[in-house]
């Protein structure tokens, strides 16, 4: 694992820079309010009344409970947890490292998809007022997305300013149209609530769901805030309460106003209403507020999304880059840009019902593991403090998690199939990083790959590479010889029948299962000259009896070590004079792994070798795949 080289000039000044904590409660409750409402209040109704019928203002009703359960849970956990990281910090408190990043990652997935919903269900509102060709909507959006986003790294002053005039706009909307359509809600349209099947109500939540997502919004920008541990609690649970008397609101007047088989054939099922209320130069004001509105909730997840992946990349779980703060603008400016090019990529793919679909698995998947977390701290850090606790706080949040689970089970298998893709996308990447600064984690996953390294280490180490080896370090018989840190393989074999048991051969690894998997290797094949050594996670702690070793071989080891100048020191007061060794790695993996900067440096590997008592020579091979660098000499 190699530690991040000294960095001077803007990079220096950057990391001496943080996020500038200057949102108040009043405006953050306007933000979340903004957030939280989403699109599903202008689309959904129509999606479940197409399903439910009247019946889905029992299905509005049912998840607007929920809502609340799951807010309180988010409330428990930012009073707790304060970070920009939100829902990645909570898990990642609850379940580890590993489950953290996995539901930070799938929520900037889930945010990524959104912005792009969003912005496509705008431009629906939009050919309202203006009739607008596909290609033209499309170009509407990017041109949105990028302004947007060049507004985020600008600052976050600028962007709460943009997002406020915005969230004026979705109050407005939705408070106009429910203080206009109270008056024109017939009771007929309402009755019966019950005329399709009960398991209907069940399926129109599902799609309910997604007009109440966007709570972990407001978490991303708790190092922003003002006294984040007590604003954010109440943030969540106003801003909840807001939208949902909001939503229910405009629901309810919506199907009383208009027939519920009018809008379940409409694709902007309010303007139905609106044009009941106040015709059809008022449906226009709506829909251009709805348009904006739509565009204030894309604008939001936009602003605060990537203070998610510029946690990530503080803790080393996404590439270090990502956490760079702009020295002027105080801004994780590589971050944004980020977002920017994967939410594009996005926009070209899909329409409004289909991104919905593909959100939903993700989003449930994501939100059960938050409240979840909750339950499981109450056990395992019942101490800490917690400015607001959730009621049954054992027992509500897994009762939720099963419900949002049971809901995704009406999610067509191959739309969850999709989700999933995306999802998995973050393991390797989770690994990669994982390798290169989480020594800990790094043995635990060492331990559970024993089985399928010691099957593939054979396709790394090439035969042209193990006869290099065998060359260079000559003749071995009855030699001391220490095979450092790799794994179980065919050129384990080699090398202790060539040393025979006049000789030793001293196996290294930190993981303990691969040390007793080269055990069985060796009674498999009665090899008797070998001896074990579990290495510390740091690598540069050798046990004081092994030395005086006539050659050291590794293998796919030092490129991702953290230190390697005290490694190649230690290793260096173990080799006698004139001893051989011979240093194989790999980067560059699937042209995707970045190659760490110390190895670039051939003329700086031969110093820190020379420093350590060895001279030595380095080439380096371009693969299809990655690239092979080698290093060998002798001690001197």
């Amino acid at each position: 694992m190699v530690k991040t080289p000294p960095i001077g000039g803007n990079r220096e000044r950057e990391q001496k820079t943080g996020l500038k904590a200057t949102i108040p409660f009043s405006i953050l409750l306007l933000l979340g309010i903004n957030a939280i409402i989403g699109t599903g209040i202008f689309f959904v109704p129509g999606i479940a009344a197409q399903l439910a019928g009247p019946g889905s203002l029992i299905s509005w009703t049912l998840v607007a409970i929920i809502a609340l359960i799951i807010a309180a849970c988010f409330a428990e956990l930012s009073s707790m947890f304060p970070k920009s990281g939100g829902v990645y910090e909570y898990t990642k408190q609850g379940f580890g490292e590993f489950a953290g990043f996995m539901v930070g990652w799938t929520s900037w997935i889930v945010a990524n998809i959104t912005i792009a919903m969003l912005a496509i269900g705008a431009l629906d509102y939009f050919g309202a007022i203006i009739e607008v060709s596909y290609i033209q909507r499309l170009i509407i959006a990017i041109i949105f997305v990028v302004g947007m986003n060049f507004v985020s790294y600008r600052g976050i002053d600028m962007s709460v300013k943009v997002l406020l005039f915005f969230a004026v706009c979705t109050i407005l909307s939705l408070w106009t149209l429910l203080t206009w359509g109270v008056y024109y809600v017939s009771a007929s349209n309402l009755m019966p609530l019950s005329i399709f099947p009960k398991v209907s109500i069940v399926i129109a939540m599902l799609y309910i769901l997604e007009t109440f997502f966007g709570w972990e919004t407001v978490t991303y920008l708790a190092e922003e805030t003002k006294d984040p541990a007590k604003t954010i609690p109440k943030v969540m649970m106003w801003g909840t309460a807001a939208v949902v008397l909001l939503a229910l609101g405009v629901v309810a007047v919506t199907l009383g106003a208009v027939n519920w088989e009018v809008l379940a054939n409409s694709a902007t099922p309010l303007l139905e209403a609106a044009n009941i209320f106040m015709g059809q130069s008022g449906a226009r004001l709506i829909a251009v507020l709805v348009f904006l509105n739509i565009l204030g909730g894309a604008a939001a997840w936009i602003v605060v999304t990537p203070r998610l992946i510029f946690a990530l990349g503080r803790d080393k779980l996404l590439p270090d880059v990502l956490s760079r703060i702009h020295p002027v603008h105080q801004t994780p400016y590589y971050a944004i840009a980020v977002q920017t090019v994967l939410t594009i990529i996005i926009l070209l793919s899909g329409s409004y019902k289909l991104l919905l679909e593909m959100i939903l698995p993700l989003a449930i998947f994501m939100y059960s593991m938050v409240i979840v977390s909750v339950t499981i701290l109450r056990f395992t850090k019942p101490h800490l403090e917690r400015p607001f606790k959730i009621p049954f706080g054992k027992i509500l949040p897994i009762i939720t998690a099963m419900i949002l689970l049971f809901l995704a089970g009406g999610i067509e298998f191959q739309t969850t199939i999709s989700g999933v893709m995306f999802v998995m996308i973050g393991i390797p990447l989770f690994l990669l990083e994982a390798m290169l600064y989480k020594p800990k984690l790094v043995k635990k996953i060492l331990s559970l790959s024993v089985g399928i390294t010691s099957r593939t280490t054979d396709f790394w180490l090439t035969r042209k590479t193990r006869r290099y080896i065998k060359y260079h370090i000559g003749d071995i018989k009855g030699k001391n010889v220490m095979n450092f840190g790799t794994d179980v393989s065919k050129f384990t074999v080699e090398l202790s029948k060539l040393i025979g048991d006049s000789g030793k051969l001293c196996v290294t690894h930190a993981s303990k299962d691969h040390i007793d998997a080269t055990k069985e290797l060796a009674e498999k094949h009665k090899l008797n000259n070998m001896i074990y050594y579990v290495e510390n996670e740091a690598r540069h702690v050798i046990h004081p009896k092994l030395k005086d070793f006539d050659a050291i071989v590794s293998v796919g080891v030092l490129g991702y070590i953290q230190d390697p100048h005290k490694v190649i020191a230690t290793l260096g007061k173990r080799v006698k004079k004139g001893g051989k060794i011979y240093f194989v790695d790999y980067t560059n993996l699937l042209k995707i792994m970045p190659e760490q900067k110390w190895l670039h440096d051939v003329e700086g590997i031969k110093r820190m070798f020379a420093q350590a008592g060895f001279k030595v020579n380095v080439s380096r091979h371009k693969g299809l795949l990655w690239n092979t660098i080698h290093i060998y000499g002798k001690k001197v």
